[in-house]
């Protein structure tokens, strides 16, 4: 029997288009602008990904947002 702490949630399929994007924004630290489905729009650098969430690094001095994948409306790069 597998204890709670031996569980593993899926591995992050990297053979999927939008998962390399994400790898490359992060590479590249590009800034980008997320749109969540409530209308609020965030700004920062991609430092991270997950099966589950997004982390937007908004401002040094800020800890990092968590964002929801399924939350997000529309994700852009600001170039």
């Amino acid at each position: 029997m597998q204890s709670f702490f031996e569980s593993r949630s899926p591995r992050l399929d990297t053979s999927l288009p939008s998962v390399r994007h994400f790898q490359e924004l992060i590479r590249n630290r590009t800034m980008v602008s997320v749109q969540m489905i409530g209308g609020q729009e965030l700004e920062g650098t991609l430092k991270w990904q997950d099966n589950q969430f997004l982390a937007l690094r908004q401002d040094t001095s800020l800890p990092l947002v968590l964002l929801n994948r399924e939350a997000i409306a529309v994700l852009r790069a600001l170039v």
